[in-house]
């Protein structure tokens, strides 16, 4: 669910973007995110009962550069929107990391299973050096992409490139970590063995008593 919600106004984007009939597609597809953005907000307050801090910093940004596109009609400011805000995440962990001492991808895991992971803390350091640096790599891409292809090439980019840059980087944190991540399989057949036990223990008392009869 979190997921689909990160993704719904780039969808979106690229969805009135690509169907829309105006001759200048960007500004309908911009309007689009700007409502799409708060759209995600509003929800995803109602599904968890408060508001996410990312959803809230991509709200102010989108709609800051939104309204400088549509005011100059200009796309260069969108395409900077997405660059400026995966760069405004990377320094968020930098930041975090460094000065606060504190891992944020560790805290981001931990709250989306609900439980402390026993990941050691240097695999943690380096994986969250690993996502800053990805995303202030992305933001580099995007504005290559923006300027050396066309403005077609560069809102498909938005959804299917970075979405599958994001995935392929989760994928391979989720294989890092997969390791320590808490299983719950072995209580279930602790669990299933003491079942079995006890059936079979009372299976041998009613063969008892039958003999006994």
């Amino acid at each position: 669910m979190k997921l689909l919600l990160d993704f719904f106004p780039i969808a979106i984007f690229v969805g009135i973007y690509s169907w829309s009939s105006d001759p200048h597609p960007m500004y309908p597809a911009v309007q689009a995110l700007m409502i799409a953005t708060v759209i995600q907000n509003i929800a995803t307050r109602l599904i968890t009962g408060k508001f996410e801090k990312l959803h809230l910093w991509t709200l102010v940004i989108t709609l800051i550069f939104g309204t400088m596109t549509l005011v100059f009609r200009d796309p260069a400011f969108i395409f900077w929107k997405a660059s400026i805000l995966v760069w405004a995440t990377s320094l968020v962990f930098v930041y975090r990391q460094f000065v606060l001492k504190k891992i944020l991808l560790k805290e981001l895991f931990s709250k989306a299973i609900d439980e402390e992971m026993e990941v050691p803390e240097s695999i943690w350091k380096s994986l969250n050096i690993l996502w800053s640096s990805a995303y202030f790599l992305f933001g580099f891409l995007n504005i290559y992409i923006a300027y050396e292809y066309s403005e077609a090439f560069w809102v498909k980019f938005k959804l299917f490139g970075l979405m599958g840059l994001n995935l392929i980087l989760l994928g391979y944190i989720m294989y890092k970590i997969f390791p320590y991540m808490p299983m719950e399989l072995e209580g279930d057949s602790d669990a299933i063995e003491q079942d079995s036990e006890t059936n079979n223990a009372n299976t041998n008392k009613l063969e008892e008593k039958k003999n006994d009869e």
